[in-house]
């Protein structure tokens, strides 16, 4: 079994979403750190027991790429939006 029910993965990965969107302004070009917006958006927490933010961030990372919606390079510390997830954002996020 995963770290999350698919239902809360769903929710967790919108958020985050919605996160690196805030952060980044909407921009295609600009990028975020994925820890940091996973720590802002979802979990504070996740300072106190690194190793659960890390898996966390992961695990959404993993589902947002699979839907084509973010790209991650730098062992998937840094993340951009794609076009995809920025149409995406632009109905979903305030």
């Amino acid at each position: 079994m995963g770290l999350f029910t698919k239902e809360e993965l769903q929710r967790y990965a919108e958020k985050f979403l919605c996160g690196l969107y805030g952060q980044t302004g909407g921009s295609l070009d600009r990028s975020a750190n994925s820890l940091d917006i996973y720590i802002k958006n979802i979990s504070y927490g996740a300072y106190e027991r690194p190793q659960y933010g890390y898996q966390a961030t992961q695990a959404i990372l993993r589902e947002l790429k699979a839907q084509g919606l973010v790209q991650t390079w730098n062992l998937d510390q840094e993340v951009r939006l794609t076009s995809s997830g920025l149409d995406k954002c632009r109905g979903m996020c305030k």
